[in-house]
Formats: structure tokens, C-alpha cells, sequence
């Protein structure tokens, strides 16, 4: 099954235009007409992150285009080894696509009459080409092309020296941004941190907070709106290093994807059960003349929400994590981060939790947070993790630590 939103005409035009005038598309059979747009547009094989990386750059730029002309910007995105990718945009596409992504949300309006977006970014090491692991590093080091500044962060967050943390709290005001654009894990232990050390945020500032790179859950929302209810607002961002901005949620807190400025498609995951109403988003970018991506495989897949309150005619979607990261049970149904999240919520005594699946149908799940729970609280939850994991084999950990990937992401649900 397939549901797509967008302009059709132009994601054709966008194909033409990659078939015409790119080298790795013009390797490929030509397009062929079909009985219907819509149809013929389907016969367009998928693309996928190992043809861009393969190819770069000189096989998936457009022709007479290079890295080094003028309003090119360059992102690495930050997956593991082997994963890696480099993209480039035009910084005017990548204005255009974050412009009609906040315009979903109304407390965020006043950006878009800002002079200039100031950006502080804090994340996971890998997800930036510069160097913001080493403690040695100055402010000036860590400021890209674009003027965001890259807060200094330690590859093991939950281990992170208090030097390093204090230095990002200081510089996060210092830099004087306008937009928080951080990892919500992070920014939790941030304000922990600051809290148990007395260290005040200025709440005096006109100052937004983006939520990105790793699934925000319930928990991390709890614990954020202590410090930003009232003050700032707060939305998640669904990017991706290869586009910008592809989504940003509402006030309603729904995530809506951009259609003005992608050709969205979105593929029904096969399943036995229909509980699974799994969809896999692919992306054609529309009016790229750098480095269009056509038919783009994301690995991200969204369960499809309908229309929303709020009333943008942009799709309503909720975000359920990567493929890699979908457990599949004996019975054939999927657990996803996303379903994991919704029935664990918020209680007032996890702070951060983490699904591991190991073999033979085992699973550990563990928990930690500054509140101890009641026994009851500790045996419902319990029950709803052995009726929706279909298991008895389930452990239940209190801990203290939690293992995060190489690049410094934390998953949700991991295998091991």
C-alpha cells in the first residue's frame, strides 16, 4: 500500500531534472512513460544513503555544480561507522524548508521575523564535523560556516566531566542564540546538572527550543517542561542532514512532515497483524539544483495521524523510529520505540529508560530516575510490558548507567 502528499508534477520535474543533469542518475535507464503520472512515478527505482555516498560528489551534483560554489553548505551526518554520510544545500534551501516547517507552529512565529537565526547546537559528537569531544577546544573552534555554535559534549554523556558541562551551560548563554537546537537526552542532563549545582538559566530571553537527533520521549518531555513551560517554547524537528528541516511539531504536538517542499511517499511495512500500521517515509526533494534526491529512502517509519486540530494541511504524522531499531516479536508483530514510549509515559519516577532484546525472546528493561516507585506502580507497568512485548521473560532493572552508541546517541531499544 502507498500514500503520498505533495506536488506530483513537481517531484517529476525534480526527477527529469536528476535524470537530465546528474551523473548517477543519468547511468540509469531512462524514465518511461506510464498510464498515469502517479503510476509511472512508482516505476522510478528508490534511492538509498549508499548511492549518495558512494557517488560523492562528483556523481550525485548536478552538472557544473561543486562543493566549494558560493551558498553551499556541507553537513556529515551522524551515523556509525560505515553509515556516514556527506550532504550538501544551498543555505536558501535550507532557509526555505525551515521557514515552512515553523510556520506549523505559531509559538514559534517569531523567528521567522528574526534578522538572523543564532543556533546553538548540542548533540552527540558525531553529529557535527567539528571537533567539540576534545575539552581543549575554544568557543571560536566550534562556530560552523553557518554561525552555529557546537556546545562541547563528551562522547559518553552520562559520564561527561563537570568542566565540559559547565562550559556548554556557560556558552549556551553567552553566544546569546536564539534557538536551543539540541538532543532532548542532553539537554535533560544539562539542567540536571545544573539544578544540583545551583548554575540559574537566564529564563529572560526570547529563545526557542528544538528537539533533535534522538526520540524525545514522554520522560524527556516531563523533565524538560520543569525548566521551559511558560518560558520557552518547545518543539521536536524531525531533520535530516541530507535536507534540513523535513518536520516540526505543532502546538498540538503533532509532527507534521513538509510537503511544499518534498514530494512525500509513504510505504506500507508488510505485517500479519494490523496492529502494524507501519509506514516507511521516502523523500523527492523539489526545486534542488545542487543535489536532488529522488525517491530517497529515510529508514524512518511514522504511523499516519489524519487531520490535526491545529488545522495545517501539512501531514500528520507520529514518528516511530528507524527499521533498525523495530523488534519483531515471534508472532510477527513489531515493537517500535515509538509504541514503547506511549505506554510507558511519563511517571513521575523514570527519567530515562531503555528495551534491550536479546535472544530467545528475552528482554531487559531498564530505568532509573530521582523518585523510587511503589510496588504497584512497578507491577502494572509490569503487565503492559509482558502483554505488549508477548513475553514473561522480561527483567526489570533500576540502574544508574545506560550504554550509548559509539557516535554518543542514546537507542531506545537495542539489541544485545
Amino acid at each position: 500500500m502507498h500514500k503520498s502528499f505533495g506536488n506530483l508534477d513537481a517531484a517529476w520535474k525534480e526527477a527529469s531534472f536528476a535524470y537530465k543533469s546528474v551523473p548517477f542518475f543519468r547511468n540509469r535507464p531512462s524514465l518511461t512513460p506510464a498510464a498515469s503520472p502517479a503510476a509511472g512515478f512508482l516505476d522510478i527505482p528508490m534511492t538509498s544513503k549508499p548511492d549518495y555516498r558512494k557517488n560523492f560528489p562528483a556523481g550525485v551534483l548536478a552538472d557544473g555544480r561543486s562543493v566549494n560554489d558560493p551558498y553551499v553548505q556541507r553537513y556529515q551526518s551522524s551515523g556509525t561507522s560505515g553509515d556516514r554520510l556527506v550532504s550538501v544545500i544551498h543555505a536558501f534551501k535550507l532557509a526555505d524548508r525551515m521557514a515552512n516547517c515553523l510556520s506549523v507552529n505559531k509559538s514559534l512565529s517569531f523567528l521567522l521575523d528574526e534578522p538572523k537565526i543564532r543556533m546553538c547546537r548540542y548533540a552527540a559528537p558525531n553529529c557535527s564535523d567539528v571537533e567539540c569531544s576534545n575539552p581543549n577546544t575554544r568557543m571560536e573552534d566550534r562556530i560552523l560556516q553557518d554561525g552555529t555554535l557546537v556546545l562541547p559534549v563528551y562522547h559518553d554523556l552520562l559520564t561527561t566531566p563537570e568542566p565540559m558541562l559547565k562550559r556548554a551551560f556557560d556558552e549556551l548563554h553567552s553566544y546569546e542564540p536564539n534557538v536551543w537546537y539540541v538532543d532532548p537526552m542532553h539537554l535533560s542532563v544539562l539542567i540536571k546538572k545544573a539544578r544540583a549545582s545551583g548554575w540559574k538559566f537566564d529564563m529572560n530571553r526570547k529563545v526557542s527550543v528544538l528537539l533533535t537527533y534522538t526520540f524525545a520521549t514522554q520522560a524527556l518531555l516531563r523533565q524538560l517542561a520543569t525548566l521551559c513551560e511558560g518560558h520557552f517554547p518547545v518543539a521536536s524537528v524531525m531533520a535530516m542532514s541530507e535536507f534540513g528541516f523535513v518536520g516540526l511539531a505543532c502546538e498540538e504536538g503533532n509532527l507534521h512532515l513538509n510537503d511544499k517542499d518534498y514530494y512525500l511517499e509513504f510505504i506500507k511495512m508488510e505485517a500479519p497483524d494490523d496492529r502494524d500500521d507501519l509506514w516507511e517515509l521516502v523523500i523527492t526533494s523539489v526545486g534542488d539544483k545542487l543535489c536532488p534526491h529522488i525517491r530517497y529512502r529515510t529508514n524512518d517509519i511514522y504511523r499516519l495521524l489524519g487531520q490535526c486540530k491545529c488545522g495545517s494541511a501539512m501531514p500528520a504524522v507520529a514518528f516511530q523510529g528507524r527499521v533498525k531499531d523495530l523488534v519483531r516479536l515471534p508472532s510477527g508483530r513489531y515493537v517500535t520505540p515509538g509504541e514503547l514510549d506511549a505506554l510507558v509515559g511519563a511517571p513521575r519516577w523514570i527519567d530515562i529508560f531503555q528495551l534491550t532484546f536479546q535472544k530467545a525472546g528475552n528482554f531487559i528493561f531498564r530505568y532509573s530516575g530521582e523518585v523510587e516507585p511503589n510496588a504497584d506502580e512497578l507491577a502494572t507497568l509490569r503487565s503492559k510490558l509482558e502483554d505488549l512485548l508477548e513475553s514473561k521473560s522480561l527483567r526489570m532493572e533500576a540502574v544508574h548507567y545506560f550504554p550509548f552508541e559509539r557516535g554518543g546517541k542514546f537507542q531506545l531499544v537495542r539489541t544485545g
